[in-house]
C-alpha cells in the first residue's frame, strides 16, 4: 500500500512537470516518466486485484512510453518527423 502511495506521488509530480515545464523537452521526458509510472501503478493494481487483463493494459503504457521517447529523441535531433531527402553528405 505504502509502495502504490509513493508511486501515485510522483506520478503527480511528473504530471505536474509535464503541464508546467519550461521547455519541450522537460514535458516529454516527464510525459514519458508519467506513462511508466502508470503502467507500475496499474501493474500493482493488477496483482492486488488477480486479473491479468490489467497487466496487458500496463504492457501498453510502455510501449506508448517507448513510442514517444522515440518520437521525442526524433524531434530534437532533426526537428522534423519528415524524412531528409538529400544525405548531409549531399549538401556540402
Amino acid at each position: 500500500m505504502l509502495l502504490s502511495a509513493g508511486v501515485v506521488l510522483i506520478l503527480l509530480l511528473s504530471l505536474l512537470r509535464a503541464f508546467t515545464g519550461p521547455t519541450l523537452h522537460d514535458r516529454a521526458l516527464a510525459a514519458r516518466g508519467a506513462l511508466v509510472n502508470a503502467a507500475v501503478l496499474m501493474a500493482a493494481v493488477a496483482v492486488a486485484a488477480n486479473q491479468a487483463a490489467l497487466i496487458d493494459i500496463s504492457y501498453v503504457f510502455v510501449f506508448g512510453a517507448l513510442v514517444l521517447g522515440v518520437a521525442a529523441l526524433k524531434i530534437f535531433r532533426v526537428r522534423s518527423f519528415q524524412t531528409p531527402l538529400t544525405s548531409e553528405m549531399e549538401r556540402r
